[in-house]
């Protein structure tokens, strides 16, 4: 017979889970009700204390959270540290409560499972929906509760829950069928969001399945021999692949300026240029370039102004070269007269190559990273690109890890310790772009040094390796994709990223149901 406690510990823990991806709110108020529910119901106060202090897992899982408490002694800038702390309260409240409570029923933590994966599923017919409204300057924007990179991480462990229940569970027919589309249907959404994290997250899940499947249920040498040969092949296809992508998308042909038009159709003179413009998938956007027709043609057509911004803030000029480039239409009057009212409003919003507008997803992703790098590789501008960006910030990390070592910057300096950087650095980041590593090892390491690192791998590893039951499928999955997510993610620096790790850390640890594998003694 379930207890009022247990009942309530659900509820608290129901509420979180459902809004990971609906309610940023409810997500941090949810966190406060099971603390609330940890300290007034169910055991005295001291035995909880008693439970979690003889648990050897939760009391290295909070050591996180303290870590966070000593760089306030050597920090000074106490506001950003007392917000940090705000956000990375789920890293104590969760291995506190769940390793000192009673472990969920099998039914209780199934039905969980049921509620999280039912509320990911909302969220992503309401990004469906923006994307079907084309509500959006940035295919990026239709995830509009919190961070598409967070929700892409939602959206694969939701599909590797689904796929464990379809392969462990006797369903029904109906209820094999409807988890089957259940995973088309967000396999379709994930690869919408065009997130290299998400693909990445992706591709980690399918490899730790195989890897999982060919370590604890293979028998056969044979079957062994065919895994091993898929896990080596596949990769390196994939690997390939995307290689001859993105090189078609940065090679173009030798051009020939001598023979290319003169003058457009209105007998105005063309600009040919193939030194200070880019390249858009393979071809030169500064060939066949009026300027004076472009803008006359454009100003007849849009209320925004051609020498102004998009929607987004982008460049407009830049913008329309290269949506017009991508059209295979040249940049004069008559280049921008056979645009359509699709067209003009895709070029208003920012969207700048209209083979991504028509075919979003991995190869449109690929083409924008390859262009942004392209500029930064030419021009020495990461502004506006995610790659040339990242490579910008892990130059300035690593300059401040070579400067704090041993302790780091501390637990409020980061922020400031990253703006005195670039301005050492003399980075070309604008202002707006100058941010932290999004990495979550490099920002562990500038805010608390080399023993910080440490310190973050042992709570990243030491569970995995001392309880059989972290060794469970699930638990494996949901570790493979968190630590791919912190490659190129700060995934921990963010409410959404930090709740839906620690959460789902300290559930499969400490809660999962009665009739699962049994914690080994502590």
């Amino acid at each position: 017979m379930k207890t009022e406690n247990e009942i309530l510990v659900w509820i608290s823990l129901a509420i979180m889970a459902t809004s990971l991806t609906l309610s940023p709110f409810m997500m941090g108020a949810s966190q406060f009700l099971l603390m609330a529910v940890w300290l007034f119901t169910g055991d005295p106060l001291k035995v909880k204390l008693q439970r979690f202090f003889h648990n050897k897992i939760a009391v290295v899982l909070v050591a996180l959270f303290l870590l966070h408490l000593v760089g306030l002694l050597y920090t000074s800038d106490f506001e950003y540290a007392f917000k940090d702390l705000r956000v990375k309260l789920p890293l104590l409240i969760l291995p506190l409560v769940l390793s000192s409570v009673k472990p969920l029923s099998k039914k209780l933590f199934d039905l969980l499972m049921l509620f999280y994966v039912g509320s990911v599923f909302v969220a992503t017919c309401i990004s469906f929906g923006y994307y079907l409204k084309n509500d959006y300057g940035d295919i990026r924007e239709i995830s509009h509760f919190i961070s598409h990179i967070r929700f892409c991480l939602n959206i694969v462990f939701c599909m590797a829950i689904v796929g464990y229940y379809w392969v462990t569970r006797n369903s029904k027919g109906w209820e094999k069928a409807v988890q089957g589309v259940l995973i088309v249907w967000f396999a379709i959404q994930l690869y919408l969001f065009e997130s290299l994290s998400g693909y990445l997250a992706f591709a980690g899940w399918l490899a730790a399945t195989l890897l999982y499947v060919y370590f604890t249920k293979v028998r056969s040498t044979a079957w062994k021999l065919v895994g091993l040969t898929v896990l080596i092949v596949v990769p390196l296809t994939v690997g390939m692949i995307l290689y001859r992508t993105v090189d078609r998308l940065l090679r173009v042909e030798p051009v020939d300026i001598t023979r290319l038009d003169k003058t457009t159709a209105l007998g105005n003179d063309y600009w040919h240029d193939t030194v200070c413009f880019p390249v858009e998938d393979g071809q030169y956007i500064g060939l066949y370039f009026c300027r004076p027709e472009m803008r006359e043609a454009w100003n007849q057509r849009s209320e925004l102004d051609y020498d102004g911004l998009t929607r987004n803030g982008e460049n407009l000029e830049a913008t329309l070269a290269r949506y017009l480039t991508s059209k295979g239409l040249r940049k004069d009057a008559s280049g921008v007269d056979a645009l359509d009212e699709q067209d003009l409003v895709n070029v208003e919003n920012g969207i700048a190559n209209y083979n991504n507008f028509v075919h979003p997803g991995l190869k449109a992703r690929l083409s924008e990273t390859a262009f942004e790098y392209n500029q930064y590789r030419r021009y020495n501008n990461p502004n506006g690109g995610s790659l040339s960006q990242r490579i910008e910030y892990t130059r300035a990390s690593f300059y401040l890890i070579q400067q704090h070592p041993v302790f780091g910057v501390g637990t409020g300096d980061v922020p400031e310790a990253y703006r005195q950087a670039y301005d050492t650095l003399r980075s070309p980041l604008e202002a707006q772009y100058r941010h932290r590593a999004h990495n979550q090892f490099l920002s562990i390491t500038v805010g608390f040094g080399l023993i910080g690192l440490l310190l973050f791998l042992t709570t990243l590893f030491y569970p995995y390796g001392s309880s059989k039951r972290c060794r469970s499928y699930l638990y494996t999955v949901f570790l493979v994709i968190a630590l791919l997510s912190m490659l190129p993610e700060d995934t921990l620096e963010t409410q959404a990223g930090v709740t839906w790790f620690a959460l789902f850390n300290s559930l499969l640890i400490f809660a999962t149901g009665k009739g699962e594998e049994k914690p080994e003694k502590q």
